[in-house]
């Protein structure tokens, strides 16, 4: 029954989106003035700059431009967790929370299951009719942002192009050429050893590898086909920490601190610091962001080049890395039940507006003539002053201060958008330098959108909860040699089995089989 229920509401949904939706007209227009509470995390640049964001032009606009007033609640720089504990333990709740997901246990599901939370769906349709085209389009989207339930529980990131991705390799290409290696020729790990190795023999005093543990995880663990959490492969769900693509990775980056290419300070040290170490001439060799690689480097005049995406081998199929376009990216905002019901059509049109076409640019790129100003050159704008040559901040920080960092919309690519890119051509080349790599996909890659019952999820995260602090013990001990990674591996694989990994994985799997099946 509960299956024929679900392909009727689906069935509606596909011929309501056939249909000619309501149009929604910005300023809103209310019998009375609205103030909305919102609570978000700030994002790192825009913290350096205001305490509030009601203290940054953008949002003052973006309240004028909607006809909404917005009160705005942060949580502390770096305690966005204990924050979000303490807002919902307080006497009074936010109307809007942004990113919900990614601190709340359990997620969206989870808090409307606790009655936190709205069902946005009786609203979409009429109140935010772009979202609801956009998120529509097709099954295959459709399944991305409805739940089993047929609800939609939150506005949600949505991104339909395809956006290179920021984090790379950097390395020295003064010293590539001195040691005749190009830059471009290094796409695997041995030949990234053979750049490292010349650095350790011939530039004493130098790092030859230095990034942080997240970073160097993330992104070159994908080269050995490693994504950090649960993936599907051909269907079948698993996760990483006992596979032995995990165990090939660890290998490596354990021959590389045994030859001395990493620091021993690697799990510890963050990537700021390592940016300046680079930027001082004491490391070889990072992974960063390439918009902030560029900034350090125009400030500090060392130079950077990128590499490709190492892989284990030449012609390695690699199947975990993000080289394409999931649709649902994430930062779920949600309305509470603190909200008066009766609004909740007037809040579905002030969050729909960022999914306009005008919206989604202010949201992306900032209000026109304070953040850019149209041109008649190729690309038609041009970012302000006020961004690229500020006269208290750099372009890295004004570059989430001159846009909605978290705030949900209608992505557009970086390379469309970034005030750290376009203020110059060579950015956005090295930006879209390697952008299409030869046999990678993201084909293992498990939607965003995959979602547990609260029951399941509280299941998981017990299991998880140990076995993601045991896995992150081992793997720095495997790599610094503080444990043998050949003599105890078998043991490691053991304890994850106790800790119930694979009952964690069979959670998983029935959740990914009934998202396949919505």
């Amino acid at each position: 029954m509960k299956k024929l229920i679900a392909l009727l509401m689906a069935l509606c949904l596909l011929l309501s989106a056939g249909a000619a939706l309501a149009d929604v007209t910005y300023p809103i227009k209310t019998d009375k003035p609205v103030k909305l509470k919102v609570w978000m995390e700030m994002n790192a640049g825009a913290s350096q700059v205001f305490t509030n964001y009601m203290e940054n032009p953008v949002y003052q606009r973006f309240s004028e431009v909607t006809g909404i007033e917005l009160e705005m609640m942060h949580p502390t720089y770096g305690a966005a967790g204990e924050g979000f504990g303490m807002m919902l333990a307080g006497s009074e709740l936010p109307d809007i929370i942004v990113d919900l997901e990614k601190f709340y246990n359990g997620g969206a599901v989870a808090a409307y299951d606790d009655e936190l939370i709205y069902d946005l769906t009786p609203y979409l349709e009429e109140n935010a009719p772009d979202y609801y085209k956009l998120i529509n389009v097709n099954d295959d989207v459709r399944r991305q942002f409805y739940n089993e339930d047929g609800k939609v529980l939150g506005f949600y990131y949505y991104e339909d192009e395809y956006d290179s991705l920021a984090d790379c390799l950097v390395v020295r290409p003064d010293w590539c050429e001195e040691f005749g290696i190009d830059p471009a020729q290094i796409t695997t790990f041995d030949k990234l050893e053979e750049y490292l190795q010349k650095v350790k023999d011939t530039k004493p005093g130098v790092t030859p590898f230095l990034t942080s543990k997240d970073k160097t995880f993330t992104t070159l663990g994908a080269g050995y086909n490693v994504y950090q959490g649960f993936y599907q492969e051909d269907g079948t769900v698993k996760y990483y920490a006992d596979s032995q693509e995990w165990h090939d990775f660890l290998a490596r980056m354990h021959s590389w601190y045994e030859k001395g290419y990493m620091g021993t300070d690697f799990g510890t040290i963050g990537n700021a610091q390592i940016r300046k170490l680079y930027s001082a001439g004491t490391v070889g060799c990072l992974v960063v962001p390439i918009g902030n690689a560029y900034s350090d480097s125009k400030a500090s005049g060392t130079p950077i080049a990128k590499t490709p995406f190492q892989s284990y081998s030449e012609d390695a199929k690699i199947h975990v890395y993000n080289l394409g376009v999931n649709v649902n990216n994430g930062y779920c905002t949600v309305v509470t039940t603190a909200c008066d019901e009766k609004l909740l059509p007037i809040v579905c049109q002030f969050l729909n507006y960022t999914y306009t076409d005008e919206g989604s640019v202010f949201a992306n790129r900032g209000p026109e003539g304070l953040s850019w100003v149209a041109t008649d050159d190729q690309g038609g704008f041009k970012f302000t002053d006020w961004v690229i040559h500020n006269e208290l901040y750099e372009t890295s920080i004004m570059h989430n201060v001159c846009r909605m960092t978290y705030w949900p919309c209608k992505r557009i690519p970086d390379t469309q958008c970034s005030p750290n890119l376009l203020r110059d051509e060579t950015a956005v080349a090295l930006r879209l330098q390697y952008a299409d790599r030869e046999n990678w996909d993201n084909a293992w890659l498990m939607p965003t959108s995959v979602t547990l019952t609260t029951d399941e999820n509280n299941e998981r995260l017990k299991i998880m909860s140990n076995v993601d602090t045991y896995v992150s013990e081992m793997s720095l001990k495997f790599i610094r040699g503080e444990a043998d990674l050949e003599t105890g591996w078998d043991a490691y694989v053991q304890q994850l089995a106790a800790y119930k990994l694979s009952r964690a994985v069979e959670i998983t799997q029935g959740a990914y089989d009934r998202y396949l099946s919505r």
